[in-house]
């Protein structure tokens, strides 16, 4: 704001020069007041330059210069009504003069936040046709006169959203703001500042009857917690993300002693109920610069997050990094000219889907301030954004949107209900239809992986790839403590689930997920490596009647190479199995030919020839009696078993 000031006052003092320059008007009386009210403005000295600049309008009132500059003046004491006097005499005096630019664009703007769009986008464009071409102030006022026409459409076809408070429970302080939910939608997690200025984390669970499809129920939340004691200090710690499944905490904290910058990002893990110390990601990711205001990917592996550091487009910028190989988080990425722009962008939100990112701008046309965008990333890059529209932004600004991850309810705070208040709470309303059209929905899978014998819960890796695509679309693990995981999925995939631990057979899963259910329930019982101990390959497919593999199979293939080079002194049994349909020496025929097409595809991987046996049984060994179709699914499998 004082930059910003001084600017004003900067500009102020030039123009004053040149208009000095050209006034002729005045009489002698009146000069020798206006050169000392001028002497005043140079040197800063607002209240006396007030009080002269008025004694020349009481001997010349229509004098064109003292008008602007009392106007800019009161501007910059920010009394509106005297500026709003001031600049409209102005401009009645010498509509056509370039120092009315700067008039006519203030009260454009005055217009704009009284939501008066036509009048504004009248004034602003009076300013555009009198400032230089293809300056700073002409291309404000460029993007002013496309905000107003914006904004007279949006109002004129508003989304229909009914916004509805979180309620006194979750908005116990004065200030709460950076609403993020865990992709269950059970655990809403959110900053706070305390009455004594210290900004915290705080979270708060959904009551048990509560759903975010029943509007009666949805909003029903549990006292607010501090997060954990481990991240809350005495300094202040806010505006954070966590990972989907609500065990990877990525937040804001200002001034620490271990602090590359002004502020930081910080990263924290969850084990049962107890979050570890927090580590700063480092000077790769922290630069002596601000860093804030961060979005975590639905795995975790993604983080976005806005800072002013060197290298970017603007003042603040989008900027990405990603965990490689090594668990290291790389050198950030600027997003680059199509979502940054010379101006301010912040408060990133990446949607649990991984494509659809939303984004506050002031630096494209909207409804005033900062307004929330939207954007979706098609294969590496990222379609031009688009303002979500009215009353979602308003002419106050807007940051800090989070929607939930089956794109049903949207979170944010809103600064501007309680007129006078001084309050910032957390509202919720449903998105509307129009906005939940460009948001593809997720669903997730969630359960526990526990040891198969002694039903120990089990700390493990787990993989997902969309068999579609044949590529990996999700990293995550089960915790320790309770052997708990949770995964997102995107509606209308078809999935390879992979769950791995050093010691154990890894198992697979299949499964296509569809609108009609919101998340998968999985317990997964690991067997240890022993003999005899066995799995079903889920993600093998054939042709009905054949033996070729699909291409489909080659993910779970790879990982079943994987496995055997890790563990080089394994032998296994690939077994094939069937069904009861055909004759008995048809369906033992398929089989053997089948597992003997994936002993070939394990011996193309590398692994020798004497570590994979063939067999098989057709029909002989069925899981399920061959009453159903679903049943026959199941009989009709490739398993592989520890000899």
């Amino acid at each position: 704001m004082h930059r910003v000031i001084l600017f004003c006052f900067a500009l102020g003092i030039s123009t004053l020069q040149y208009v000095s320059a050209q006034d002729v008007t005045l009489s002698r009386t009146a000069r020798q007041v206006y050169d000392k009210a001028q002497k005043a403005w140079q040197e800063r000295q607002l209240s006396e330059a007030t009080e002269l600049f008025e004694k020349v309008l009481q001997i010349e009132p229509n004098s064109y210069d003292t008008h602007l500059r009392l106007a800019q003046i009161y501007e910059l004491q920010r009394k509106t009504d005297l500026t709003r006097k001031h600049y409209y005499k102005a401009i009645s005096l010498k509509a056509d003069a370039p120092q009315s630019a700067t008039a006519f664009q203030w009260i454009g703007r005055d217009h704009f936040n009284l939501q008066r769009y036509d009048s504004a986008q009248f004034y602003f464009e009076k300013a555009l046709a009198l400032f230089p071409p293809k300056s700073s102030l002409g291309r404000l006022a460029e993007k002013s006169v496309i905000s107003s026409r914006f904004a007279q459409q949006a109002t004129k076809n508003p989304l229909t959203i009914e916004k509805k408070s979180l309620g006194d429970t979750v908005n116990f302080l004065g200030t709460q703001y950076f609403p993020v939910l865990t992709a269950d939608d059970e655990t809403l997690i959110f900053t706070g500042l305390t009455e004594n200025r210290d900004e915290n984390i705080y979270f708060t669970r959904r009551l048990k009857g509560g759903s975010s499809t029943d509007r009666s129920s949805a909003d029903r939340w549990d006292i607010p917690e501090e997060i954990s004691k481990s991240i809350n200090t005495t300094n202040n710690e806010g505006t954070c993300t966590v990972s989907a499944d609500g065990r990877t905490l990525v937040f804001t904290a200002c001034n620490r002693p271990d602090g590359h910058g002004s502020c930081d990002l910080y990263i924290s893990h969850k084990e049962g109920k107890e979050w570890s110390q927090p580590l700063n990601l480092g000077q790769q990711v922290n630069s002596r610069e601000w860093e804030s205001q961060p979005s975590l990917s639905a795995d975790g592996h993604t983080l976005y997050f806005a800072s002013d550091r060197k290298g970017g487009v603007g003042k603040r910028d989008i900027w990405v990094t990603r965990l490689d190989d090594k668990k290291q988080w790389t050198a950030p990425k600027n997003l680059g000219t199509i979502i940054n722009t010379t101006d301010d962008e912040n408060a990133p939100f990446i949607h649990a889907n991984g494509r659809t990112l939303f984004y506050s701008s002031n630096g494209l046309p909207g409804m005033g301030g900062f307004d929330i965008f939207i954007t979706q990333k098609i294969d590496t890059a990222w379609a031009l954004p688009v303002n979500i529209g009215y009353p979602i932004n308003t002419v106050s600004d807007q940051v800090g949107l989070f929607i939930a991850a089956n794109g049903e309810n949207a979170y944010y705070t809103d600064d501007n209900t309680e007129k006078g208040s001084g309050r910032s709470l957390l509202y919720t309303f449903r998105v509307p239809e129009t906005l939940k059209k460009a948001i593809i929905p997720t669903r997730y899978a969630k359960g526990k992986v526990f040891d198969k014998k002694t039903g120990t819960v089990l700390a493990s890796e787990i993989d997902l790839f969309d068999l579609k695509t044949q590529t990996k679309v999700g990293s995550f693990s089960s915790d320790s403590q309770n052997g708990s995981f949770l995964a997102v999925l995107n509606s209308g995939g078809e999935y390879a689930f992979f769950v791995s631990r050093a010691g154990y057979l890894f198992k697979s899963l299949s499964f296509s997920v569809d609108d009609t259910h919101s998340f998968v329930d999985l317990e997964i019982p690991l067997e240890a490596i022993e003999k005899d101990r066995a799995e079903v390959l889920n993600n093998i497919f054939f042709k009905t009647g054949e033996y070729i593999l699909d291409e489909k199979s080659k993910v779970e293939l790879n990982k079943l190479a994987d496995f055997l080079s890790k563990n080089k002194t394994i032998k296994i049994e690939i077994s094939g199995h069937t069904d009861d349909v055909g004759s008995d020496s048809e369906n033992v025929a398929l089989s053997q030919r089948r597992a003997q097409s994936v002993q070939y595809y394990l011996q193309q991987s590398g692994i020798a020839t004497d570590r994979i046996l063939a067999k098989g049984y057709g029909e002989t060994k069925p899981m399920a009696p061959n009453d159903s179709d679903e049943n026959r699914q199941k009989n009709r499998r490739i398993e592989w078993r520890i000899l």
